[in-house]
């Protein structure tokens, strides 16, 4: 009997793309971020699973029986990103060099290909483990020799599913899950499923009649709009089983000896590692192999020091709570920084809290909840993180503080870790920023060339479970305490050689109590104007849709269904088509704007989609992201965006619709606390001054110093007339082109935000430069010494690497030049902000014991604020927000006060 792996090579990758930098690359400028976190991936299951065989099992650019089947199946797709694409061939290289199958096969995808070589190894008595992060695998789960390990996001979170863990999952069983998926839909291979039909009724209804073909039988049995919709869409339906179903009659060519992985050649695989300059993952693979038959063919690094795995943690016994306080009060006698792991609970409570005692022992003191809500330990915890102890290190560092607020009852969640010194996961986005958030496995193999071992029992990487002793999650949380006592000393030199130690101690450090607080005071949301809003719009909603089906003349139209609207536009009706896709014509916004001339249904049909995007992301949702306290706490993130700007999630409250009248309508919903009035402040076009300020050119920095409206200035310049001459389309075009170029816009952007052909864009373009002329040699400028450096740099010394500079792709180094361009703009603004938020913050609390903080948005800050304190709060936050920072232009603050948000704004 032997083992085999089964991995899903585009899958995996794909995820491994979004876990790790975009911009990690070889020194020639390489991507290899992809290959890096798929590569990884590979060895950790390498080593917590033994196989004895591998197989990578891959999807082709032809079109599938699927397609062929289904037209619109994943039509609506985006593009794989071109650096996907450029790494997947090194990701095959990779496994060539590793002597591992990449298998692939025409006209079938990836999962087929999964299926196929499951069920052929279950029939040889071989068990298989399927390594994924698409849900399809889960209809191949077969106990006792079939098991999937489902990734659910970075390169080190998965979940090992049998039969019952499928069943606990999703409420069926496997041999229930294609029917199962194929009521409720899958919306990422555009199959869509029974309206109604969500993944607890589809479990449900299966459960009670077995089959969709005894549910569809019994439809008449549902409730009114159940029966209606099953009767009208049961083709739909059986139609999504069949594109579902995987097939196992896959036409493979490779053999079961093809797949045995049982040698490989060393000095192939240290050549690929060391053109991808993967020397840490060269080391992890050896390790892996240790006490596999391959053990020894790669022999070690004599250069460099050797970087094993992290030692495993030893939780010390907790005999009294006596014991713990004086273990933590003398921990907080030491003079270095103590390293901090956590668990939380999923109400946001503190569950564990592991105290790194010994790093190089491995030892760690793991408190459970039953210690934290000791008075005595609670106390020499808050001394111990406090301002008065030694510092602390610890992964996000924000989550702690407000898990530490929650247990003390407090709102000042910034104040509960006051000794903060590195936040590792801080740290590394100044070092290397990414559009997402870094694991900790991920920073300790990146930065240390040292993989993170041990961890919690679920989702564990190996064919046996493990048993841990201590507090739920308390073995998991002391292995991030050693990682942290690890990488923190090795992040902190990397800030002080790159010269943004001040840029996180003074900017990003403060920030995240700053933060923690909004978090934890949250915004007040009046529920039921929330409620109102949501039923007006699905009223509309409906009328809307009702409207659109009478103009089509049919009342079985799918309004969401890009292919029957195609037939009612392009056939029916007879309008002309725009763009072509691989599918038939678009349908796409973009597609029908130009269409509204030529009949009353894409007016309608653009209405609709408009409020059907309104209801459904904010009607629906906000209301959902209301806390018992009738206030929303949404999460500020400072480690996504790569421009340094701070977003926002859970619900995302920077993306609150302003440019539609009822879009504004929400902004009624936010509210001040009983007593309170909310005052709005925002800088007043912060991106165009900082562009000011780095071009120097005079233009612009006189008509800011001369307080012009600098958009109806540069239109003047731009169309060579006088400032009271211009009219709002002018203005307009202006204000696009001074915001387009913060972005790096260029002619054919431009143009499709006007409407006009490239080449007056263009025109528009020249002319601007013409009159900005300094503006045009401070792009090229950047460019220039971004090229050369591999990196932007603010004032404040945040740096974003651009590798892609050097590509030889010359889309990739087009996008990366537009990119260079942005990020000092983007970047100087952000910094500046943050500063505004850090002193902000400071100020109001040593002013006012009430007035506080409540959300940010973009460049605008919202207070709650006492009525007699209102004149004292306004000019403190103006002088605050306009001295963050000083440029050759000043910066203008506007501020409004009002009963709700809407109000503010006016």
């Amino acid at each position: 009997m032997s083992k085999l792996l089964l991995l899903d090579g585009n899958s995996l990758t794909y995820r491994a793309f979004f876990a790790v930098p975009e911009d990690m690359a070889t020194r020639s400028g390489q991507p290899t971020g992809a290959v890096f976190g798929f590569t990884s991936m590979l060895i950790n299951l390498i080593r917590d699973h033994r196989p004895d065989a591998i197989a990578v099992c891959f999807d082709r650019r032809e079109p599938t029986f699927r397609h062929t089947a289904e037209p619109q199946y994943k039509a609506h797709r985006d593009e794989t990103p071109s650096t996907l694409i450029d790494q997947m061939g090194l990701v095959r290289q990779v496994l060539e060099s590793l002597n591992i199958s990449a298998v692939d096969c025409a006209g079938f995808e990836a999962d087929d290909l999964l299926a196929t070589l499951a069920s052929e190894a279950e029939q040889r008595g071989d068990d298989v483990l399927i390594v994924s992060g698409d849900r399809d695998v889960y209809q191949l789960v077969h106990d006792p020799r079939i098991r999937v390990l489902y990734n659910r996001r970075g390169v080190t979170d998965y979940a090992l599913y049998d039969e019952a863990g499928i069943a606990e999952r999703t409420g069926v069983t496997p041999d229930l899950y294609v029917q199962y998926a194929a009521l409720r839909g899958d919306p990422s291979d555009n199959l869509p499923g029974v309206p109604g039909v969500g993944e607890k009724t589809a479990a449900k209804l299966l459960n009670k009649y077995g089959s969709v073909e005894a549910l569809l039988s019994a439809a008449a049995e549902q409730t009114p709009k159940l029966a209606e919709n099953l009767a009208a869409l049961n083709d739909v339906v059986r139609r999504n089983i069949d594109l579902m179903t995987l097939r196992i009659d896959a036409p493979i060519e490779v053999t079961s000896a093809d797949l045995q992985w049982d040698s490989f050649d060393a000095e192939l695989v240290t050549r690929t590692f060391e053109f991808l300059e993967f020397g840490s993952l060269q080391t992890r693979l050896r390790d892996a192999l240790v006490g596999t038959p391959l053990d020894g063919l790669l022999t070690p690094d004599t250069s460099s020091p050797d970087t094993a795995r992290l030692a495993d943690a030893k939780l010390l016994p907790i005999a009294s709570s006596a014991d713990a306080t004086a273990l933590l009060s003398e921990l907080a006698q030491r003079g270095e920084p103590v390293a901090l792991g956590f668990a939380i609970e999923g109400v946001g409570t503190l569950g564990v809290l592991a105290v790194a005692i010994d790093p190089s022992q491995g030892t760690v003191l793991a408190l459970g909840s039953e210690h934290l809500v000791l008075p005595d330990v609670a106390r020499a915890v808050a001394h111990l993180v406090g301002s008065d102890g030694p510092g602390v290190h610890v992964h996000q560092a924000k989550s702690l503080m407000r898990a530490l607020a929650r247990l003390a009852g407090d709102l000042d969640a910034g104040a509960t870790l006051a000794g903060l010194a590195t936040d590792t996961a801080i740290a590394a986005y100044l070092i290397q920023p990414s559009e997402g958030r870094d694991e900790l496995g991920t920073l300790l193999a990146r930065h240390c060339g040292i993989e993170l071992a041990g961890g919690d029992t679920e989702g564990q990487l190996g064919f046996e479970e493990v048993e841990a002793e201590g507090p739920t999650g308390g073995i998991a949380a002391a292995q991030d305490s050693l990682a942290v006592a690890m990488l923190a000393p090795m992040l902190d030199r990397q800030l002080a050689d790159l010269g943004m130690s001040d840029l996180y101690q003074d900017i990003e450090r403060p920030l995240i109590s700053v933060l923690a607080r909004m978090e934890t005071i949250g915004i007040g949301v009046d529920r039921g104007e929330l409620e109102s809003l949501r039923d007006h719009l699905t009223g509309e909603v409906l009328a809307l849709e009702a409207e659109v089906r009478q103009l089509a003349g049919r009342d079985d139209l799918n309004v969401n269904s890009p292919k029957q609207l195609a037939e009612v536009l392009f056939e029916d009706l007879g309008l002309t088509p725009q763009r072509k896709t691989k599918t038939g014509y678009s349908t796409s916004a973009a597609a029908l704007e130009s269409l509204r001339a030529e009949h009353l249904i894409v007016d309608r049909l653009l209405a609709f989609r408009e409020v059907e995007k309104l209801r459904s992301t904010y009607g629906v949702s906000l209301l959902e992201c209301v806390a018992p306290d009738d206030r929303i706490h949404a999460t500020f993130n400072q480690t996504v965006a790569r421009t340094g700007r701070l977003s926002s999630e859970d619900p995302n409250l920077h993306n609150i619709p302003v440019r539609t009248e009822q879009g504004r309508l929400f902004r009624r919903a936010f509210v001040p606390a009983d007593g309170f009035e909310l005052l709005i402040a925002d800088y007043n076009q912060i991106e165009l001054r900082v562009i000011a300020h780095l071009s120097g050119d005079p233009g612009l920095v006189g008509a800011f110093e001369a307080g012009q409206d600098i958009h109806s200035a540069t239109a003047a310049s731009l169309f060579g007339i006088g400032a009271g001459d211009v009219n709002p389309q002018q203005r307009s075009a202006a204000k696009m082109v001074s915001y387009g170029l913060a972005y790096g816009m260029e002619a054919y952007g431009l143009s499709q935000r006007l409407g006009v052909p490239t080449d007056e864009a263009a025109g528009i373009l020249d002319a601007y430069f013409e009159a900005f002329p300094s503006v045009r040699s401070f792009m090229d400028g950047v460019v220039m010494q971004s090229r050369e450096r591999g990196y932007t740099e603010t004032a404040f010394g945040r740096r974003r690497p651009l590798p892609e500079l050097s590509s030889r792709n010359f889309r990739v180094r087009q996008a990366a030049e537009r990119q260079a361009m942005n990020a000092p703009i983007q970047g100087l603004a952000a910094d500046i902000f943050k500063v505004a938020l850090v002193r902000l913050d400071a100020a109001l609390r040593d002013l006012s014991p009430a007035s506080r903080l409540v959300l940010q948005v973009h460049d605008e800050v919202i207070l709650e604020v006492r009525p007699a304190e209102a004149a004292e709060v306004t000019e403190l936050t103006v002088e605050t927000m306009r001295h963050a920072a000083e440029l050759a232009v000043p910066l203008e603050v506007h501020v409004a006060m009002g009963s709700t948000w809407a109000d503010a704004k006016g």
